[in-house]
């Protein structure tokens, strides 16, 4: 119920972020780029349901044909004259999937919100510092034999912000290709936050004009969470190509 209202909610922010964004901007003073993308993840690791451990193994092959629903949202802006920015990420998905180990299947909707300042240290270089917010509500339903009973649904929910720091490189091409790459960790165990996060961001952009680009690459999201106190566990690497259409209001 929670990932669902907060998908709404981002497509929601996708409407009121291009109403907001087709006001000039120039006389904002800002420069602005929105991207929607696709993130065909494939899932490697473990997660544990109210004590019950499962493995995860799926391909993003996988993936995209037992999606439910997704929406992704990307927006930057930089304020000219100035070295200072920011950028905000939004990402729902709602699937399922077979399990092999224990029999049976889950369904989970998850959502991940990134919000950080950034700072263009010069030669293509910025770092940046924000939050990373996460919420997922996983259900497990398992078949015999497992115990303790047959037909057993475990359901579960999870909600935690990590705090994350990085950086993104950049550089161009001639004046249509442009290439990023950007790295950051967070977690570090801090209160109610994962052991370990790290995300690796790969992206190749070609302007097919002023305003549009396409955007072709790769994505690397691992998160080590724990919660002992619900008997849950989310151990899995994301990963997987990455498709996206941007426009740029200058």
């Amino acid at each position: 119920m929670i990932g669902r209202l907060l998908g709404k909610g981002i497509l929601g922010a996708i409407v009121l972020s291009l109403c907001f964004m087709a006001q000039p901007a120039k006389a904002q003073g800002w420069d602005y780029d929105m991207g929607l993308y696709l993130f065909a993840m494939g899932m490697d690791g473990s997660m544990t349901v109210r004590g019950q451990e499962s493995d995860v193994d799926v391909s993003f092959c996988d993936i995209v044909e037992d999606l439910e629903m997704a929406a992704t949202l990307h927006l930057e802006a930089n304020k000219r004259g100035s070295n200072w920015g920011w950028i905000f990420d939004a990402f729902y998905a709602s699937l399922g999937q077979n399990l092999e180990e224990p029999p049976g299947e889950y369904d989970m909707n998850q959502v991940y919100l990134e919000g950080a300042g950034t700072y263009n240290l010069g030669e293509n270089f910025e770092l940046l510092a924000g939050l990373r917010y996460i919420t997922m509500d996983l259900t497990l339903d398992l078949q015999p034999p497992v115990p303790p009973a047959p037909g057993q649904r475990i359901e579960g929910d999870q909600s935690w912000t990590d705090l994350m720091i990085g950086g993104r490189y950049s550089t161009s091409a001639g004046k249509r290709f442009r290439f990023w790459a950007r790295g950051d960790v967070g977690g570090f165990g801090m209160s109610n936050s994962s052991t370990l996060a790290w995300n690796v961001v790969l992206m190749g952009q070609l302007k097919v004009s002023k305003r549009v680009g396409l955007l072709l690459g790769y994505r690397w999201l691992d998160i080590d969470y724990e919660n002992t106190d619900d008997l849950f566990v989310f151990d899995i690497l994301q990963s997987g190509p990455m498709l996206a259409i941007s426009y740029s209001f200058h």
